[in-house]
């Protein structure tokens, strides 16, 4: 049997050992005020984690954690996944209350297929679980602290004893901020009210606009983009332009919904965008605000981007129209005045049409950073592998090099 198999099969024994664990775990209801404290962790979380590699050399990460209520309120349940390494991470953790100040600690990870099974206690808001790895001698040890700050923030951070809990070296350090997702919406200049979703971890940092292509809307096209994003530890604003529907991905589009006429043209969508910006502005979103449009709303994100380039720090522009359809707006003069990063995408396919060929050559004659998906499709639909049925981890490449410099961690 091939070593890899082998890792498999027993990583897929420990997944089925840590679910029987849970099913294990005592029922009973919890009125001891020592686990309310665990409560305030539950929500989303983007995690920064200071790994050790080896002793004094650590390695900076970072992820997303999804945290639960379990066993009736007496315990969390933490989902994340993250890298380690530079490559793809995820761990599983219960903490589960035993009794009126002892808790249980089982976790889980894919890194090392590792599973761990600890006892400790909570007193005063704070939580202490020591694992020793020779019951008797006791001498070498592991513990976990895990302590708010604030109702946006904790850390939880591992420890590590050789000479039997008298010293201790840093293993981990995990510290989770709170992503607050809200709708919210805001009134164009020409008087239209247009709905979003925005998904903030911290104002300071930096802020992506998210639009859009003809016939869709926020929630349909980026489902799966915005989870990526914020990973990555960014803020994300979602919109609905006024031009768009649920032709594509699903859902639907709430500004078209609550429009009593609607008969814009592309380029009347304009405001809707600039809208966007001046929300994240108004609210005192601080960092830096990028730009990210689809289809025709990577279009007038371009006119955007060359009216506006002090509020804004990039923009990347997934296949932007070039038709009759904008010719009122038609994004390719505006691309010799914009000064700030600009990253523009096109699937291979498209590149058969001159329009595409003339645009990106004028992209690159004014030092815009241009990528041709060969596996691709229109729009930012390029990032989504069931929607283009083929490995897209390259595109994905180039897009978060480019937003690199706009990373938080």
């Amino acid at each position: 049997m091939k070593p890899n198999t082998i890792k498999i099969i027993f990583q897929a024994a420990i997944i089925l050992w840590f679910h029987f664990a849970i099913s294990q775990q005592p029922q009973f209801t919890c009125k001891n005020k020592n686990y309310d404290f665990l409560k305030s962790t539950t929500g989303t979380w983007f995690v920064t984690t200071k790994d050790r590699t080896s002793p004094g050399n650590y390695e900076d990460n970072h992820g997303t954690a999804i945290i639960t209520n379990s066993i009736e309120g007496c315990g969390i349940k933490e989902s994340y996944r993250g890298t380690y390494r530079n490559n793809p991470y995820a761990r599983e953790v219960v903490i589960t209350g035993q009794d009126s100040t002892r808790v249980q600690m089982i976790a889980l990870d894919s890194e090392h297929g590792s599973f761990s099974n600890l006892e400790g206690t909570i007193r005063n808001d704070a939580m202490t679980t020591y694992w020793y790895r020779n019951k008797d001698i006791r001498k070498v040890q592991s513990k976990y602290i895990l302590t708010l700050n604030s109702s946006n923030n904790f850390e939880f951070s591992s420890y590590l004893s050789t000479d039997y809990g008298k010293q201790w070296a840093l293993t981990h350090q995990r510290v989770y901020h709170k992503i607050v997702h809200s709708e919210i919406t805001f009134d164009t200049k020409d008087s239209i009210t247009v709905y979003g979703d925005m998904y903030t971890t911290n104002k300071a940092w930096s802020t992506i606009i998210l639009t859009h292509q003809g016939g869709s809307n926020a929630k349909g096209e980026y489902q799966t983009i915005i989870p990526k994003l914020l990973n990555e530890g960014f803020n994300v604003l979602a919109i609905d332009q006024r031009v768009g529907g649920a032709s594509y991905y699903g859902g639907h589009n709430r500004t078209v919904d609550n429009l009593k006429k609607n008969d814009f043209d592309y380029c009347e969508a304009y405001p809707d965008i600039e809208g966007a910006l001046d929300y994240l502005i108004k609210n005192q979103y601080i960092g830096h605000k990028i730009l990210w449009g689809s289809s025709y709303s990577a279009a007038l994100g371009i006119q955007l981007a060359s009216n506006r380039s002090n509020d804004i720090s990039a923009i990347l522009a997934f296949s932007p129209s070039t038709g009759n359809a904008v010719k009122n707006c038609h994004p390719n003069p505006y691309l010799k005045n914009i000064s700030i990063p600009l990253l523009l995408l096109r699937p291979q396919r498209e590149m058969e049409r001159q329009s595409s060929i003339d645009q990106l050559k004028l992209a690159k004659a004014h030092n815009h950073q241009t990528y041709i998906a060969i596996n691709g499709v229109h729009g930012s639909s390029m990032l989504v592998s069931d929607r283009v049925k083929e490995d897209v981890s390259e595109t994905w490449k180039i897009v978060l090099t480019f937003l690199k410099p706009y990373y938080k961690p």
